[in-house]
């Protein structure tokens, strides 16, 4: 038996038991026609259960989609590629376009690039002492059954140290266009587009030192998350 068949079920029963207690005096019923007179129909009564159900379903995809965009962004910043691989369909696309200046940033699958951002291009940034971070805002989510989309407004901005002490600061502000779909249980992306649609250079003679972060399991976000797990 589904949820949805347990929910229902309940709701028409615990209906029912409030009129049976009104009809001996004990409660009003709490039903929208009890002030005619007229008890409502069980279709009505599925109706109205159906369309809260719907209600949830759309509530529910939404957090787990904003929460599986905290995961991508995590699993970036913590250079772990089993935390953003699950963001993905195994089958995904992903196209994060071409750069005037650096060509062809990526365009493969969800899977090959959590693992080549976490393992490759994150390692390499911070291997030569730079740092990067991202920050995912702006999201809006459209949920349609078993699909949904979403765009989200992302930043991203690169340090890395320069031979002469000052510091380059890349940063960038994107958009990922997402396609997604409930499959096995879980909502996952199977298309993403990524816009770039500004960004700057900027030279820095000073870098705020970093402290209480670590980009392995050291993180004391690990021990917060599963805390609540």
């Amino acid at each position: 038996m589904d949820r949805r068949t347990v929910v229902l079920k309940g709701a028409a029963v615990a209906a029912g038991a409030l009129c049976g207690a009104s009809a001996l005096g004990l409660a009003g019923c709490s039903t929208p026609m009890a002030d005619t007179g007229e008890q409502t129909s069980m279709d009505e009564l599925m109706k109205k259960m159906q369309e809260l159900e719907d209600r949830l379903w759309v509530a529910e995809a939404k957090e787990e989609i904003r929460y599986k965009l905290c995961m991508y962004a995590r699993g970036d910043d913590r250079q772990d590629a089993a935390i953003g691989k699950p963001v993905y369909a195994e089958d995904s696309y992903v196209d994060f376009g071409t750069s005037p200046e650096f060509g062809e940033v990526f365009k493969g699958s969800g899977q090959e690039w959590a693992e080549y951002c976490a393992n490759t291009i994150d390692k390499g940034i911070t291997a030569n002492g730079g740092y990067y971070a991202h920050q995912m805002y702006n999201i809006a989510i459209t949920v349609n059954g078993t699909k949904a989309g979403s765009e989200t407004y992302a930043n991203a901005p690169v340090m890395s140290p320069n031979e002469d002490g000052t510091w380059h600061v890349l940063q960038t502000v994107a958009r990922y266009c997402d396609k997604w779909e409930y499959r096995d249980g879980e909502w996952v992306i199977v298309e993403r587009i990524v816009t770039n649609d500004f960004g700057w250079h900027l030279t820095s003679e000073k870098l705020q030192i970093p402290y209480g972060c670590a980009f392995d399991e050291t993180d004391p976000s690990y021990g917060a998350l599963a805390y609540g797990a």
